[in-house]
């Protein structure tokens, strides 16, 4: 299908799981680019600051406190959304919790609540956005994870629930494809992102919890969600690493489980202990409204030019104009090597 999005001035995105973390970072991000923008999430307080920031710098923000695991709280952000603005453009699903646990220290409760907000609240997101993106012709985004392709231990429900939310939006795709439905359905795929999602955890690890290194900033993911906004494209992911743990597992499976379960547990403990059991936010709303957590992130190279393609079609140009010029040069070098060798003998 040929499917033409607006340019974000022209748009209104919704936001859900947008108090802090990525999903604050994408809506301010957006919002900077001139989109209407709708957030939502459970935290009054990260909302309230969140718009405040978005409206003192000139952009248009509301909001509506939403749990993402309550269909009728979601679509009632839809609601909102088309009564404040008159339409929605483009959904963003960000609302995740995590824990971290060996997969039998998980309680049945832990495994069903990080179901319930990780996939069922990027399907009750789906299914409030659907028939407006039908109507124009909208972007769906889904803020999964690498982890919907390469899980980690101690990380058995959030990569459950992530691999959960990968398989829904590929059969959504097909859905709408079968039907010439108009709707582009992206899936953003981050790697280690600095964020309060660490701090926020529940933690049963007896060590502050990080995710495996390198660790990217925010912006990376908001970056991939911004070009989703615009661009039709099917998957997207934000930072090489994660790229790179999705072709390890393609290529070798075996050694993924190998590699990880000797390197990403190490990997996944701070040096900074804890006292016992972190409850995390899996419960109520934390007060955390930061957009980075506490630790170092940094850009990536991979993603920047993955967002670039008039700059990747012509640096493939430019490579493929220079390698004749590198090959002669190179037989060059080895017929005056091969001549000097056989002057010296």
């Amino acid at each position: 299908m040929n499917i033409q999005l607006k340019p974000l001035d022209q748009q209104v995105v919704v936001v859900l799981g947008a108090s802090s973390g990525i999903g604050r970072a994408c809506a301010l991000r957006l919002a900077a680019r001139g989109a209407a923008v709708v957030v939502g999430a459970r935290s009054v307080s990260g909302l309230s600051s969140l718009v405040a920031e978005i409206v003192a710098r000139g952009g248009r923000a509301t909001y509506a406190v939403c749990d993402a695991s309550e269909s009728t709280q979601v679509e009632r952000l839809a609601q909102i959304a088309v009564s404040t603005y008159g339409r929605i453009d483009t959904w963003v699903n960000c609302a995740a919790q995590s824990l971290y646990a060996t997969f039998e220290e998980t309680t049945p409760e832990e495994f069903r609540r990080i179901m319930e907000v990780n996939y069922l609240g990027q399907v009750h997101g789906a299914l409030a956005a659907l028939p407006h993106l039908r109507a124009t012709r909208g972007a769906l985004i889904a803020t999964s994870s690498v982890e919907s392709i390469a899980s980690l231990p101690l990380h058995a429900a959030y990569s459950a629930s992530k691999h959960a939310v990968e398989g829904a939006m590929d059969a959504l795709r097909r859905d709408l494809i079968a039907d010439n439905s108009p709707i582009s359905v992206t899936s953003v795929k981050p790697g280690t992102i600095t964020t309060p999602l660490f701090t926020n955890s529940r933690n049963k690890m007896g060590v502050k919890p990080k995710g495996p290194p390198p660790m990217y900033t925010p912006a990376v993911v908001a970056a991939c969600v911004e070009y989703a906004a615009e661009h039709p494209v099917r998957d997207l992911y934000a930072g090489g690493a994660a790229r790179q743990m999705a072709l390890g597992q393609f290529l070798a499976p075996s050694l993924m489980d190998a590699v990880l379960a000797r390197v990403a547990i190490r990997s996944e403990g701070a040096a900074e202990g804890v006292r016992g059991d972190s409850p995390g936010n899996l419960d109520g709303p934390s007060d955390d409204e930061r957009v980075s957590g506490d630790f170092y992130g940094r850009p990536s190279a991979y993603t920047w030019l993955r967002l670039r393609p008039r700059i990747r079609r012509v640096m493939a140009g430019l490579t493929l104009l220079a390698a004749p010029v590198l090959f002669t040069a190179q037989r060059k070098r080895r017929r005056h090597r091969s001549i000097a060798d056989a002057t010296a003998g």
